[in-house]
């Protein structure tokens, strides 16, 4: 049971079947270890029972015709009917009890598939192939029926008919060795017309993927409320809806190709079985009407050679099945195993350097992304001193989040060398490197929780309450929240609670620098997260952030040049380089690049003396 060796749609490792069930059969062992041996349970009942069915007509023949008493024909079928009743409720009950817990080993992949998301590193999510595997993984374990849950469906039944086989073969071999070989041979080709049919669909599995990505991101723009207001105010559902029923027409007629492969394959299905069921029991008519074996083995072999053939043929469809499961296992093993560059467990410990800021500096930084062609930064070199409050300006994608990332240690340098403390950001811990940083970025995450998990970023056992009170009055929100019924215990966001509390704009900020305040790192970045305010509401809310973080070091992130003019040193970002350095003062007095900037946004205050913006 190999799998094809083609290369796949995401170029992954691809293991054999039965790597992948040995894979599959450990992880169950070591997080659900009676599941295994239920299912081995399962595949004893399921060949014993048939068996047992199968021989209790030839005994009942033989009885009746060897002129035995009544007495112990009754015993016999008694006997049998008990046990057939014995093993159809053990079947039952297995049946359910792998049907329960194989939905734990498919949470079991699930935690997998999240964590890895979770913790892997951060440049892994901004791959395309990483984020396409991190879909097929998900979707391996969506559902009842989900291929990871199928799996253990699939390999007891293909054990079961690969142990049925054998006893049957047994039986078939003391009747005409040519028989075996006959239903064998047909079997093998109803096999290979299958296997034509998963080779088809792992090969075309790319265009159907790309169908469904669409159509599941259009699902998930429909329901999302941060889209509801643009959907109707520029009338995007006419074309979503033509975008979304294209992805659909693209998809229904990859099934319908793929349906009509599966009709001729099951055509030329149809023709084999009937060849092999008229050629064998014509065999064993001549053979009872020759004397050559009795009623009894005529009916005993009748049922094996059916027997045979179902245990046969649903054992290659089996494999076809593992086959297609295959590729889904693939895909999980590829995304659980992708490479990790970032030193973890092993990396530099950041517990002396905890406390208060240290130096950051940059020496002839590079970083170019996957797939890229140019460098989204060239040869940077800046020093940040400890405690000096930096300012990032520029256009739109001169590198300014780029340059954020590589200082938090979310990047690494594709040239030169970020140090903190004089050491390589590369050997440190990175999970502990990520404690020295607080962030606020333009696009931020805050989980559907109350308002003071949020702040404390835990569950309410391990929260200070005096910390969060005091970071929320700092933050200058702490008036409102005491206004709620709930007060810090409110819940946040109406999506999810019918009374959960929703923010405005300025009010989210405070509540991220809350946030931030609670985490007291020694390192503040923050990236434009005010982006979405007016130019007074930035530029008051920076200067609160600039009152509140005098002992760290902190670096501002901007395309509104006035907002950071309180700012020790700003640098100027063009093309991925620093172009300019200096105070405001000195920048505007340098009349450079920055100066044109400035005087380009100062405009339209002038313009308008009833602005409350000094510029």
């Amino acid at each position: 049971m190999k799998a094809d060796k083609k290369s796949n749609d995401l170029n992954v490792k691809e293991y054999s079947v039965i790597n992948n069930i040995a894979y599959c059969l450990k992880c169950t062992v070591n997080h659900y270890p009676l599941l295994v041996l239920w299912c081995g349970l399962a595949v004893l009942v399921n060949v014993a029972l048939p068996v047992l069915t199968m021989y209790l007509p030839k005994v009942v023949i033989d009885e009746i015709t060897s002129g035995d008493s009544v007495k112990n024909l009754i015993v016999i079928v008694l006997s049998f009917t008990l046990g057939i009743a014995v093993l159809v409720g053990l079947k039952r009950f297995v049946e359910r009890f792998i049907y329960h817990h194989k939905f734990k080993m498919n949470s079991f992949y699930m935690r997998e598939i999240a964590s890895k998301g979770m913790t892997t590193d951060y440049s892994n999510q901004e791959k395309e192939h990483f984020r396409k595997l991190q879909s097929e993984s998900f979707g391996s374990c969506n559902g009842n029926h989900s291929n990871l849950t199928q799996i253990y469906d699939t390999s007891v039944a293909l054990f079961s008919n690969a142990l049925g086989f054998v006893v049957y073969f047994g039986i078939l071999t003391r009747l005409n060795i040519f028989v075996v070989i006959f239903l064998i041979a047909t079997t093998l080709v109803s096999y290979i017309l299958n296997k034509r049919i998963i080779r088809w669909a792992a090969d075309n599995n790319k265009e159907k993927i790309s169908y469904q990505q669409k159509i599941n991101y259009i699902n998930s723009v429909s329901g999302d409320i941060k889209f509801a207001k643009d959907i109707r105010l520029y009338n995007m559902s006419g074309w979503l809806g033509k975008v979304h029923n294209s992805n659909i027409k693209g998809v229904s007629g990859w099934y319908k190709r793929y349906t009509a492969k599966i009709f001729k394959t099951a055509v030329g299905d149809g023709g084999l079985l009937l060849i092999r069921e008229v050629t064998a029991y014509t065999y064993l008519l001549y053979l009872v009407m020759s004397t050559q074996i009795s009623v009894a083995d005529f009916v005993l072999y009748f049922g094996v050679i059916t027997g045979f053939s179902i245990w046969m043929g649903n054992f290659f469809g089996q494999i076809n099945s593992l086959n297609r499961i295959n590729l889904s296992v693939n895909y999980l093993r590829a995304y659980l195993e992708y490479p990790e560059s970032y030193k973890k467990q092993d990396g530099k410990d950041t517990t002396d350097i905890s406390e208060f800021p240290k130096i950051i500096k940059l020496d002839n930084v590079s970083y170019r992304y996957e797939g890229a062609d140019t460098d989204t930064l060239k040869n940077v070199s800046l020093t940040i001193s400890p405690t000096e409050h930096l300012a990032v300006v520029g256009l739109n994608g001169a590198g300014k989040t780029t340059l954020v990332k590589l200082i938090c240690g979310l990047c690494d340098p594709t040239g030169g060398v970020v140090l903190y403390d004089g050491v390589d950001v590369r050997e440190y811990n990175r999970k502990n490197y990520y404690k020295l940083f607080s962030a606020v970025f333009q696009q931020y995450s805050l989980l559907p929780v109350t308002l003071e998990e949020i702040v404390a970023e835990s569950i309410s056992e391990n929260i200070d309450s005096k910390k969060v009170e005091s970071c929320l009055k700092q933050a200058g929100l702490w008036d409102k929240v005491t206004a709620l019924p709930k007060g810090v215990k409110s819940d946040f966001d109406k999506t999810i609670y019918d009374d959960g509390v929703e923010l405005s704009g300025g009010e989210m900020q405070k509540l991220l620098l809350a946030r931030a305040l609670y985490k007291d790192a020694p390192v503040m970045i923050l990236d434009e997260p005010t982006a979405a305010l007016d130019p007074i509401s930035e530029s008051r809310l920076y200067e609160t952030y600039n009152e509140m973080m005098k002992e760290r070091s902190t670096v501002f992130i901007s395309h509104r040049l006035a907002s950071t003019r309180f700012c020790n040193r700003i640098l100027l970002i063009e093309n991925g380089s620093i172009c300019e350095e200096g105070t405001h003062e000195s920048l505007l007095a340098h009349k450079g690049k920055y100066y044109e900037l400035f005087e380009t946004q100062a405009k339209y205050y002038r313009e308008n003396p009833n602005s409350e913006v000094t510029v």
